[in-house]
């Protein structure tokens, strides 16, 4: 009985009593107690379920939120051009708010001001002197991008493509506008770039725009009208520019601004900056953006002129305008870095024209993009006198643009910041010494490396043969003893005394060191 009954208990604690498992040597595993918990807390409890829909739920509204930060422009863009469609009496040339004056200067003024205040003067004044750096920029900017898309847009109406003339004529247009003030510099600085140099060509790209511009547009407007095709000449503007009244608005809205700003900001750096932390001008700048773009496609859908543009010609446009930025962005990676193999002769000369990569990311940046500040008000002067609704059609390049700039250059600061960091990498490597196993003596004839520390000791020859009872000079070095004794009076009275402290001097000749060494034992009296 006694029996049965002990082997009843040995079965009930077997299923009810788990041994735990030793811990393996390669970790530790969980105990099937623990198992048997975390099970049944996923087989479906109400309030674990809750709790997981939370937490999910809380993950996504993260993940939305850092998205929404970082691409806010990019919403804010969409959120303004589908306000324009719904209600475009509201933003319009004479509309509820009297766009032609609140918007298309206020905003603009808003903006060059903004960036006055934001523009570092005296940043801007150390990089003033690099002449070819700048030079490089502008000319890659205002030069050759416009000649080149000039000369595609003539070639797009010869083989007659069918694409709309004014969205042709956009594209030349975006072409001929400066870079951008802010987005190309915090771009810059994001992807580990010059910003300072970023900063002086935006500056100097904004002020030579208002004037150069104006004179490209002058410049192409009659080749591109005489090569028009006939049967799209109600497309075309045709108005003649007004080169007196351009200047003088473009200088009113764009140049006095930033004059302001830099004064401001140099009489009053330290208020400025705190104000500029503070409200966030940089988002504000963004936000008086929006507003242009808002007022340029309100026109544009009050006067119905999307209607004449086809949804393939705006994806034509955003294609070509992609494959320009690359292009672009390229080409001022290639003429700042020259990155020639070493097999092409002139590898000196390359080295001596070649900027580094924090230069390079620079031109890169302020050499591929294209401001939209500067180019909706060059649009509303030059073509004032035409139907208020082209200047919609005209600005969708420069518009597309402008937010392509910004994916593709967001895009490019990951690639170029590792660039940046792998050039650091390998000039770090290139600098440091060579490894060694132990602590050796590497002699070179004028000097001693201890080891494969960075520690030199000059070379010191050590010769006691000349006495002449004032001091002793070693080798070549300019170690002395003070006071030392002749010969005779050495053999006599120092033979007792092993030992005395001497100051040792040495000066290698960049950085000068003095070591102290206590306790140093004399020669003996037939030393040499």
């Amino acid at each position: 009985m006694n029996e049965s009954r002990l082997k009843s208990s040995t079965s009930l604690a077997s299923d009810t009593t788990t041994i735990p498992q030793p811990q393996s040597s390669q970790g530790y595993r969980p105990s099937p107690l623990s198992n048997t918990v975390s099970d049944k807390s996923s087989t479906g409890h109400p309030a674990t379920q809750k709790d997981k829909l939370r937490r999910t739920a809380k993950k996504v509204g993260s993940v939305a939120k850092s998205l929404l930060k970082r691409y806010w422009f990019l919403v804010g863009l969409a959120f303004v051009i589908m306000l324009a469609i719904l209600v475009p009496d509201v933003a319009r040339q004479h509309g509820y708010i009297a766009a032609e004056w609140t918007i298309k200067w206020g905003a603009v003024i808003v903006i060059f001001l903004i960036s006055g205040l934001s523009l570092r003067t005296q940043t801007l004044a150390k990089t003033m002197v690099r002449i070819r750096l700048h030079l490089l920029v502008q000319v890659i900017n205002l030069i050759m991008i416009p000649f080149f898309v000039f000369g595609l847009v003539l070639l797009f109406f010869h083989v007659h493509m069918n694409l709309n003339s004014l969205l042709l004529v956009g594209i030349v247009i975006a072409a001929c506008t400066p870079t951008t003030v802010s987005s190309n510099v915090v771009m810059t600085k994001n992807a580990g770039g010059n910003e300072a140099t970023a900063l002086m060509n935006a500056a100097l790209g904004n002020v030579l725009g208002i004037f150069v511009s104006p004179a490209l547009l002058q410049v192409f407007q009659q080749p591109m009208i005489d090569a028009t095709p006939e049967n799209d000449t109600s497309n075309t503007v045709d108005g003649t520019i007004d080169f007196v009244s351009v200047l003088k608005q473009l200088g009113i809205t764009v140049l006095v601004p930033l004059f302001v700003g830099q004064v401001i900001q140099w009489i009053f750096p330290e208020p400025v900056a705190k104000i500029k932390t503070k409200c966030r001008l940089s988002d504000v700048s963004s936000v008086c953006l929006l507003t242009l773009v808002w007022s340029v496609f309100s026109d544009a859908i009050h006067a119905g002129s999307f209607g004449n543009v086809s949804a393939i010609d705006i994806i034509a446009v955003a294609i070509i305008n992609a494959g320009f930025y690359i292009l672009f962005s390229s080409t001022c990676w290639f003429l700042a870095y020259l990155p020639f193999p070493q097999w092409v002769p002139g590898q000196r000369l390359f080295e001596r024209l070649r900027y580094s990569r924090e230069d390079t990311v620079a031109v890169m940046y302020c050499g591929a993009t294209k401001t939209v500040a500067l180019g909706m008000p060059l649009i509303n002067v030059l073509y004032q006198k035409g139907d208020p609704g082209q200047v919609g059609v005209l600005s969708t390049p420069l518009l597309l643009y402008h937010v392509e700039q910004l994916i593709l250059g967001n895009i490019e600061v990951d690639i170029l910041k590792r660039w940046i960091k792998r050039g650091k990498e390998e000039a770090e490597k290139s600098e440091m010494p060579a490894q060694r196993d132990e602590e050796d003596l590497v002699q070179d004839g004028s000097a001693t490396r201890i080891g494969g520390s960075g520690l030199t000791i000059p070379k010191i020859n050590t010769n006691f043969k000349d006495f002449d009872g004032s001091g002793t000079q070693l080798g070549g070095s300019s170690l002395t003893l003070p006071g030392t004794p002749t010969k005779e009076k050495y053999n006599r009275d120092m033979a007792d005394t092993p030992t005395t402290q001497v100051e040792i001097t040495i000066s290698p000749p960049d950085t000068p060191t003095k070591l102290h060494h206590h306790d140093c034992p004399r020669p003996g009296p037939n030393s040499d």
